[in-house]
């Protein structure tokens, strides 16, 4: 039997949890199109600038260059992008990239802390391992 105004009570009850649910479902969404969109970037913008390094340049100065392209391509306030060199081993040089993910509110920006507890941004990372060929250096 339906009492008056219970549909109302329902809808107030149940609005809340299907606005998180939205909620959680677009910053996933979101989270998966930057992935994407990072992963293609890092490769080729690693590609292009360290694999043939230019003359008097090291591997530091093609990961700045890098860095710098990804920032501009990424330049959004939930976004943070981080570069690092793993290792030189035989003449390959690995190059790990981090995409730091800060959920939204709809496109707002989200504080670091709810009620207390700390929110951490969402992690992707991308690696690749090329051989850093200068031209004109002989071993």
């Amino acid at each position: 039997m339906c009492e008056r105004g219970q549909m109302t009570i329902e809808f107030a009850v149940a609005f809340p949890v299907l606005l998180a649910v939205a909620l959680i479902a677009l910053n996933a969404l979101m989270f998966m199109a930057e992935c994407a969109a990072f992963d293609n970037s890092f490769r080729q913008f690693t590609r292009v600038h360290c694999a043939s390094l230019a003359a008097g340049n090291t591997t530091h100065d093609a990961a700045a260059e890098v860095l710098d392209c990804l920032n501009q391509e990424f330049n959004e306030p939930n976004i943070a992008i981080s570069l690092e060199i793993e290792g030189e081993d035989l003449g390959y040089t690995s190059f790990v990239g981090t995409l730091d993910f800060y959920p939204t509110l709809f496109g707002l920006n989200f504080r670091s802390s709810f009620f207390g507890i700390s929110l951490w941004p969402l992690q992707h990372q991308e690696s690749i391992v090329l051989d850093c060929y200068k031209p004109g250096v002989f071993i």
